[in-house]
């Protein structure tokens, strides 16, 4: 079995597993001896980029003396399906619904090698980042550090983190024979009064529900074994142009726990300048992208979809706040996804909007038209529900044309595709890594260079980054601002 993000061995081979009763009952009755699996290899440590940051001690006082989370127990139906099981149950608790097997083709498991973390992080966190969350290694290797990630995740989050314990120390496997054995775990429940945490093991012949101390607990964790869960701060970040009539390109971002609507000035986009322009509500709405101006009153707008119905609202741009909104779709807009403004494609004078359609990823172009949009022209046959984090750009090909870039999901590639007459050009490589990062925005000057810029939260530590604009593309990334995880 693997996790954690490091080489571990597997557990020796034992009968076909069934599906578990519900988690909180006892373990099975009549367990099957316990395995000897073989000695453990060396660990392969995650890298700094994919650790999870610190709880803030605000967020730990919190969480209830104790909690515990309503879900459904599994256990593996192999002998190295561990982290794929253990992933299915962690995301259950965010809605998920996504099996065993799923996971271990996503993820790359085989009878061999297992499932490492690091194959296991990105696919994870292809089903939690669009819901506002992400997974990232953390340690958790004393007993007040155990408590305090698992009374956030489970108190604060209502989420089931995973453990990447070494399974030959657990106290239910203290017959079993060899070192270092990687295995993994949920936790989903706790008590701080008595200092213990409950897990789910998957490993059928002596797992189900158990209550462990946190500091027990801690003493069997591989190092930064955790696959912590953190929360975004950033939901919907979007570029907004001028609305505090400064000169400088804005963004504004929904809070997506309390559903406030915030706007953050350029180009410091700091979270300790920003205002807030939407009281509440705004968790209720979805693909968040500026416009530009529809309105006429020389001012960028802001559109979005509301999710219960799929209308489309178009809210006029004011200093530091937004106008009355005005409906400009009837319906159909959540079966729509990466909305981003483009600029003007169709020569018009107005800019338009970009979308593609989730069930058969086609890409359609609606030109911007006077409180309104016109109608939709197909600009992509197919393909596009493979991409995502689809950005309007300026004109980075030298054609005159305001350009589009989107990250191909499979491999995290970064792709520029060139604007021309109502239609897109032959795309072509940016560059490779960008799956781990998320709210890709493009936004006015925030180096001083007198270009646009490229901004990206790294999913897993909630750092920003900028990305300088280029003629031709975007610079290295540099550190902007910090804690968009919470």
């Amino acid at each position: 079995m693997k996790s954690s993000g490091r080489r571990l061995p597997l557990v020796a081979s034992a009968a076909a597993l069934a599906l578990a009763a519900v988690a909180g009952t006892a373990g099975p009755a009549n367990a099957a001896p316990t395995p000897r699996p073989p000695q453990g290899n060396a660990l392969v440590t995650p890298a700094p980029s994919l650790m999870a940051p610190k709880v803030a001690a605000s967020a730990v006082a919190a969480a209830p003396a104790s909690a515990r989370l309503s879900l459904t127990g599994r256990y593996q139906n192999t002998n190295y399906n561990c982290v794929p099981t253990s992933a299915s149950m962690s995301l259950s608790t965010f809605g998920v619904s996504v099996s065993q097997e799923t996971l271990a083709t996503k993820m790359g498991t085989t009878p061999s090698n297992g499932t490492t973390g690091n194959q296991a992080l990105p696919v994870m966190n292809g089903y939690v980042d669009p819901l506002g969350y992400s997974y990232g290694f953390a340690s958790a290797s004393t007993a007040s550090t155990m408590m305090e990630q698992v009374s956030y995740n489970v108190g604060v989050l209502k989420r089931a983190p995973v453990l990447g314990v070494w399974m030959e120390k657990l106290p239910w496997n203290s017959g079993m024979s060899g070192s270092k054995v990687g295995h993994a775990i949920i936790a989903y429940g706790y008590d701080r009064g008595a200092g213990t945490i409950t897990v789910w093991d998957p490993w059928r012949s002596t797992g189900g529900s158990h209550t462990i101390s946190a500091a027990k607990l801690a003493a069997d964790m591989q190092p930064g074994g955790m696959f912590k869960v953190t929360g975004h701060t950033d939901a919907d970040l979007s570029s907004v142009g001028d609305l505090n009539g400064d000169g400088k390109a804005d963004l504004v971002g929904v809070d997506r726990a309390t559903g406030k609507l915030w706007l953050y000035p350029g180009p410091a986009l700091a979270a300790s300048n920003r205002r807030l322009i939407g009281t509440g509500g705004w968790n209720g709405m979805t693909e968040l992208t500026g416009i530009g101006d529809l309105t006429g009153d020389g001012k960028p707008d802001l559109i979005a979809t509301k999710k219960d119905d799929g209308t489309l609202w178009l809210y006029p741009g004011a200093t530091n706040e937004l106008g009355n909104r005005i409906k400009i779709g009837n319906g159909g807009w959540n079966g729509m996804k990466d909305l981003t403004g483009i600029g003007d494609l169709t020569g018009d004078g107005k800019a338009d909007l970009i979308a593609a359609k989730k069930d058969d990823g086609t890409l359609w172009l609606y030109p911007g038209g006077n409180k309104a949009l016109g109608s939709r022209i197909k600009v992509g046959n197919s393909g596009w529900n493979g991409m995502n984090k689809l950005v309007g750009v300026n004109d980075i090909t030298g054609d005159g044309k305001p350009d589009l870039i989107g990250v191909r999901i499979s491999e995290g590639t970064l792709w520029v595709y060139p604007g021309a007459s109502k239609a897109l050009g032959t795309r072509k490589k940016l560059g490779s890594g960008w799956g781990g990062i998320r709210s890709l925005t493009y936004t006015g000057d925030v180096t001083g260079d007198g270009k646009g810029d490229l901004i990206g939260v790294q999913s897993n530590t909630g750092v920003m980054y900028v990305y300088a604009g280029r003629a031709t593309g975007f610079a290295a990334r540099q550190q902007l601002t910090s804690g968009w995880n919470g």
